[in-house]
């Protein structure tokens, strides 16, 4: 297969190296050593950049003016150092990526493979279309969670239903099929000083438990994306039928160690009863198990709305058994 990366690679990226290399060495009086060390290349590499005629540069693939300019505002940038090493990579993956969706690497392609025309390719175009689009969803994901967070840390409330293995919050894209698709807390919600914290920004992939919780309950309810974990007692029982919130409780077997897998088989045995609306799953826990609550909503910041309220509750009824 002859893929536009094999372009890039090959021909795109070896002339703009060279021309970045001339640049800082003419115009800002980088010495061999320290190009050689930022290209990742040796000094005898370098030395051969810097050596060679430009006009032996003029490639069929390529306007050698184009890519001059493209390497001049790149040096400007490393000799100015406005960015660091990966602010670098992004950009030259940014031209490239520039390059391919109509620029002179997607002519290139086209002009190794004549039928890329005849069938008037857009694969290039397409994949940066979707690709924003997946990413401005996640963003929204990550900044609903972040959301979600701040309003659990500033209830006061909040610490008090934190459980001993401590709380998540996650939120799964729509259609979520892997644990790469739902954010959550890295490390969870911790109890800091009297207060929820969370120790870290949501990021997604890092909460393997919960997510898989989330995934098999959006099995059951596709409209269900957020769920969090909080302790459970006989008061959380009791405010969750004063809110009329559905629940169902898994009884595990005394000697049961399967934590996770005996939540998803529960799980699937309420699909397989019909059952769709769920607000709560209650695990009493066993032995070594401690019980959890595990809440569900259509949004992280609905969840962390009901989460703060049952807070609440749990506290004004912990004060009136004082």
């Amino acid at each position: 297969m002859n893929q536009p990366c094999e372009i890039v690679v090959r021909k795109f990226l070896p002339l703009l190296r060279i021309l970045i290399a001339k640049e800082l060495s003419q115009t800002y009086n980088w010495s061999q050593t320290k190009i050689a060390n930022l290209l990742g290349v040796t000094q005898a590499a370098v030395s051969n950049y810097l050596s060679q005629d430009e006009n032996s540069l003029v490639s069929q693939y390529f306007n050698l003016e184009e890519v001059k300019n493209i390497a001049k505002g790149l040096a400007s940038e490393i000799n100015t150092r406005k960015g660091g090493y990966t602010e670098i990579i992004y950009n030259i993956c940014r031209i490239c990526l520039n390059l391919r969706k109509g620029g002179s690497i997607c002519s290139a392609h086209k002009s190794q493979l004549s039928k890329l025309k005849d069938e008037r390719c857009m694969i290039c175009m397409q994949l940066h279309l979707s690709l924003s689009d997946v990413l401005e969803v996640r963003k929204k994901v990550i900044n609903e969670v972040k959301v979600a967070v701040g309003m659990l840390e500033e209830c006061q409330e909040f610490h008090l239903l934190l459980p001993e293995v401590f709380s998540n919050i996650v939120m799964a894209i729509e259609e979520a099929k892997t644990i790469s698709d739902i954010a959550g807390i890295p490390g969870r919600i911790v109890r800091f000083r009297g207060k929820a914290k969370a120790l870290m920004d949501p990021e997604f992939g890092v909460s393997g438990h919960l997510g898989k919780i989330l995934l098999a309950v959006m099995k059951i309810n596709p409209n269900i994306r957020a769920a969090i974990n909080i302790k459970y007692n006989k008061d959380i029982l009791e405010i969750l039928e004063k809110l009329n919130l559905k629940y169902y409780i898994l009884k595990r077997d005394i000697f049961s160690t399967d934590i996770e897998g005996d939540l998803i088989r529960f799980i699937e045995d309420l699909a397989k009863k019909g059952i769709k609306d769920i607000d709560a799953i209650i695990d009493e826990g066993g032995f070594g198990i401690e019980p959890n609550t595990y809440l569900f909503d259509k949004s992280a910041i609905k969840l962390a709305e009901k989460v703060v309220k049952i807070a609440r509750m749990f506290y004004n009824k912990s004060k009136k058994s004082e």
